[in-house]
């Protein structure tokens, strides 16, 4: 970052005059929209991202999927499955997602994706991408923004945050690229969009959050089981009535478990029928793989602020080095979710960190240089205490849709991901003037 301004900040001291009452009333919010926000935590007040923060995460994410939908064509392409049992999965899953490819499979799987960031001394370091549907922070920030709007004295917040800073508010583009998927014209009707969940994932607040900020852009949206969904030749229904596109809220691992995946294939034929698109074809795996970040031959190395931390394919002849590297580096499962799995060299001892580094042997992992979070003091009920606070910035069909903030207590070696106890909190700032770098598409109509 050339710029000296924090990429992260409070928005002024009324953060803090604020916080003992927003601390109480924030959660209490949510939880009266719905009773699953129990389960996760929308516990601190917004924070402001700098707008040089801002631009070097969005350029690093858009450059980083354009190169992963290059990567995931060419893996894809080889007809022998090998670069696909390279990268994880498993022959018959790799036989699998090469049978699902289709010319427009990634540019759907592509279109929504978060990409996480760490703040380190050096400026933010793109860590993962998670890509496909169930990508964090549409429905929650929509929700955030409007109950930021409700509390009193909310708007002190911004007192000294600049014109232009605002909260995100993702459902606008995410309306706008579903509704180029559904290909109905805007104002000829209200497209028809049905969120699919899994059984154990019904009650949880985002699908429903998703939908009910769906509706204010213009669509029909509601939320079912997979079970409660059919398909009949090109048509798609649930509850009797048709349904214009099918948005499944599966992680890869949920994708593979028997049922689900009976559901998934039957929703790719529908489409492949001339039924309703299906978001998102599994294919989406791949441009979320972490092995996809590893360095390819001949490619300079991710050097300077804004880069990707430096990732690595766990092999037999890096074992050695990587006992000796502990302390800089983070093991991480090729294919995972909510930080699962995730290893911290630092933060366990020589003999952990052997046993499991001997274990990601069997099926791939990577090791990632450690990027050391800057900590931020915030404020808690009895003063101030610092927290190590990860970015992720929401890419939706081409375009940023926002920030996402999570964090977790400094020092407690923990990973900043929701499922494992982190705070989540919008990072509102300026609006980004979305220029296209020189080769670079970035329209989702046209593959990323």
């Amino acid at each position: 970052m050339r710029s000296h301004e924090p990429a992260l900040r409070v928005p002024d001291a009324a953060w803090d005059a604020s916080f003992t009452r927003l601390s109480t009333a924030l959660p209490a919010r949510f939880v009266a929209h719905h009773e699953g926000y129990r389960r996760i935590r929308p516990a601190f007040a917004p924070l402001v991202v700098s707008s040089a923060a801002a631009r070097v995460m969005w350029d690093t994410t858009r450059t980083c999927m354009a190169r992963l939908r290059a990567r995931a064509s060419r893996a894809l392409a080889d007809g022998s499955g090998r670069t696909l049992e390279s990268l994880g999965y498993p022959p018959d899953e790799a036989s699998w997602l090469a049978s699902l490819h289709t010319p427009t499979a990634l540019d759907v799987a592509g279109s929504f994706a978060r990409a996480d960031f760490v703040l380190g001394p050096d400026g933010p370091r793109l860590v993962e991408i998670n890509v496909g549907p169930t990508v964090g922070g549409i429905g929650i920030l929509d929700r955030y923004a409007e109950v930021m709007d409700e509390l009193p004295d909310a708007a002190d917040l911004f007192r000294s945050a600049s014109p232009g800073v605002r909260l995100p508010r993702p459902a606008v583009a995410w309306g706008s690229a579903l509704r180029r998927l559904t290909d109905v014209p805007p104002g000829e009707s209200r497209p028809r969009i049905v969120l699919a969940v899994t059984d154990e994932e019904a009650d949880i607040p985002i699908p429903h959050d998703a939908a009910h900020y769906l509706t204010a852009q213009g669509f029909e949206a509601t939320v079912a089981r997979t079970s409660d969904i059919s398909f009949d030749g090109a048509g798609a229904e649930v509850g009797g009535r048709r349904a214009d596109l099918v948005y499944g809220c599966f992680t890869y691992d949920e994708v593979v478990t028997p049922r689900y995946r009976a559901f998934v294939e039957a929703a790719l034929a529908c489409h492949a029928r001339g039924g309703p698109v299906y978001v998102a074809p599994p294919v989406f795996s791949l441009l979320g793989n972490k092995a996809m970040l590893a360095m390819e031959d001949g490619e300079p190395s991710p050097d300077g602020a804004g880069g990707v931390a430096v990732t690595r394919v766990v092999t037999a002849d890096a074992l050695a080095w990587a006992r000796a590297e502990r302390e800089h580096l983070v093991l991480k499962p090729a294919i995972g979710y909510g930080g699962r799995g995730v290893v911290i060299g630092r933060a366990v001892p020589a003999d952990v960190w052997d046993e499991r580094l001997g274990a990601a042997l069997a099926r791939p992992h990577v090791l990632q240089d450690h990027v050391a979070p800057v900590s931020l003091d915030l404020p808690v009920p009895d003063g101030r205490a610092p927290f190590e606070v990860g970015i992720g910035c929401l890419y939706v069909d081409g375009h940023c849709a926002g920030f996402l903030a999570r964090g977790v207590p400094a020092g407690t070696g923990g990973v900043a991901n929701v499922h494992q106890g982190a705070f989540f909190a919008p990072a509102a700032c300026e609006p980004l003037d979305e220029h296209t770098p020189a080769g670079l598409a970035v329209s989702g109509s046209e593959g990323l």
